[in-house]
């Protein structure tokens, strides 16, 4: 057993994950890079605001798909030559069903932020176009390659709208215009419209021809829908603590809150990189108890990069905030609470994909959902009682929740051939 640990981290797995991990530390360059400019550029109040807006859309932007993206990978990962079968109803699903989601997406958020006056109604929909068309379509175009086999770059597709908006953030801090949040905003969509322009140049896919378009048929939407609940459950432990946080706590405090929970967040991306490069293979096994190896691996290198991390973020921590400004000296306190949630949230990846992997999207929702019923549950009174620390703390107990349920899921559906590996 220990002689295939070996050879695992010399094999195409590690070899693969060290690839995606240096297409991904360019995505954490993007991120944390976005992160410290726009937080600068916007200030804590119009920060938490516009974050707690692209956290909402990001969320439904996970449902636009309807879970299409999955067949898309299962089938390209067996045949690469079948992509397009299953793009010619994914496609035109994408858009009817982020269309929709845009509809009903506006008003809400415009109820979240009418109060601001200084916020505006075109940041929202310049957010809902990118987020709720044309990122989930640059994901069907990521999920292709990814099931092909080509992993650092699918990556690549996913953080080019991220990296173009990295740069426009830069932009608009050196220049310093007037109304930062309005042109920054414009420039959000546009950075969307230019991937999708720059992706379908240099035909990372062979896009279907629109004559061939088709609606999904009963059972591949009912697959397919099973595989979006789980992209939204899976998204949501991520993200509905950076929506509600504006109703929880004042502009100010949302705004601390999301930067010390999206610096926790891009810390984590080795592990995703990881699993993203077990993930085909994880597939093509199908079968329960025969990658069991594999997932002991994958778990021994997350749990033991995130008590690293952990513990380096819990030192760093009083120094962190200096990338921000002196406006954001208070994240010091959130950061370490955070530290506690970093071994769940690697562990919370390797059990999520490995469920998914084994074709058990519902499994994997109801470990989700108990640990989003956790979360907004336990968000009011924590708030109430440790104030934006109590936030941080019912996200850690969520994920932990999430951690503990998604293994012992897997643990139920490997134990039968458990003993022979």
């Amino acid at each position: 057993m220990l002689s295939r640990l070996f050879r695992l981290t010399r094999g195409p797995i590690a070899t693969a994950s060290i690839r995606t991990t240096g297409v991904l530390g360019f995505r954490l360059l993007f991120q944390t890079g976005h992160l410290i400019v726009l937080a600068r550029l916007l200030g804590p109040s119009q920060f938490g605001i516009f974050a707690a807006a692209m956290a909402s859309a990001m969320l439904l932007g996970k449902l636009a798909n309807l879970g299409t993206q999955y067949p898309l990978l299962r089938t390209t990962a067996v045949d690469i030559s079948s992509a397009t079968s299953v793009l010619r109803y994914a496609i035109p699903t994408t858009v009817a069903a982020g269309t929709i989601l845009l509809v009903f997406f506006l008003p809400a958020a415009y109820l979240l932020t009418s109060t601001q006056q200084d916020f505006g109604v075109w940041p929202l929909i310049a957010i809902a176009i990118a987020e709720l068309v044309a990122s989930p379509l640059i994901t069907l175009i990521a999920m292709a390659q990814l099931g092909s086999g080509r992993i650092a770059r699918s990556q690549l597709t996913q953080i080019l709208p991220l990296g173009l908006r990295f740069l426009a953030a830069l932009t608009l801090f050196i220049v310093q215009p007037h109304d930062p949040l309005q042109m920054y905003a414009s420039l959000y969509l546009s950075t969307s419209a230019i991937a999708i322009v720059a992706i379908l140049c240099i035909k990372a896919i062979t896009i279907p021809n629109i004559n061939t378009w088709r609606k999904p048929s009963l059972a591949e939407l009912r697959e397919a829908i099973g595989f979006g609940i789980m992209e939204v459950t899976t998204t949501a432990p991520s993200e509905i603590d950076k929506a509600i946080a504006p109703y929880l706590l004042t502009p100010t405090l949302s705004g601390l809150y999301t930067v010390a929970g999206r610096t926790v967040g891009a810390l984590t991306l080795p592990v995703t990189a990881m699993m993203l490069s077990a993930l085909p293979r994880l597939f093509r096994a199908a079968v329960p108890g025969r990658d069991n190896i594999l997932l002991l691996y994958t778990s021994l290198c997350a749990i033991s990069y995130s008590i690293v991390l952990a513990t380096t973020l819990w030192f760093l921590a009083p120094f962190i905030h200096h990338l921000f400004g002196p406006d954001y000296e208070y994240i010091t306190n959130i950061l370490r609470v955070f530290c506690f949630a970093v071994p769940a949230t690697a562990l919370r990846i390797v059990a999520n994909n490995t469920l998914v992997s084994l074709s058990k999207p519902g499994l994997r929702t109801r470990c989700e959902l108990l640990g989003i019923t956790a979360l907004v549950v336990g968000a009011f009174p924590l708030t109430q009682l440790f104030g934006v620390e109590g936030l941080a703390l019912s996200f850690v107990i969520c994920h932990w929740i999430i951690a503990a349920s998604g293994f012992f899921s897997v643990y139920i559906e490997t134990r039968t051939h458990f003993e022979k590996y």
